[in-house]
């Protein structure tokens, strides 16, 4: 596991139930991380106050798009996609498992140490 110390990750995808119980998650199993619940509405915002190096969300804006290392697009509209991006590289899939979110947090880690 990477050290995620000092990481910061923003929760914001819809539905709130799904959102919780990732921020939850994260928070049981990246104790060290900094996770911040926010309604999908108010995403930019948060990004631009809080400087997110990862964002799980359900709906893909400019400051997603532009702001932390990594991001998750977790079931747009409800379709059977996740779309993840590290560094700016894209990979699509139908599904994500929690240990890919998890590698996620952590390779966002790296990236923030590696500044």
């Amino acid at each position: 596991m990477a050290c995620t110390a000092n990481i910061r990750v923003l929760v914001g995808n819809d539905p709130r139930s799904y959102r919780e119980v990732i921020a939850g998650v994260f928070h049981e199993l990246r104790p060290e991380a900094e996770v911040h619940v926010v309604d999908p509405a108010d995403l930019d915002r948060a990004i631009q106050q809080r400087s997110p190096h990862l964002v799980v969300c359900s709906r893909l804006t400019s400051g997603v798009m532009t702001g932390p290392f990594a991001w998750v697009l977790l079931y747009p509209d409800g379709a059977r996609t996740v779309t993840a991006s590290v560094g700016g590289r894209r990979m699509q899939s139908q599904d994500m498992s929690l240990e890919g979110l998890l590698a996620l947090i952590d390779r966002a880690g790296e990236m923030a140490q590696a500044g």
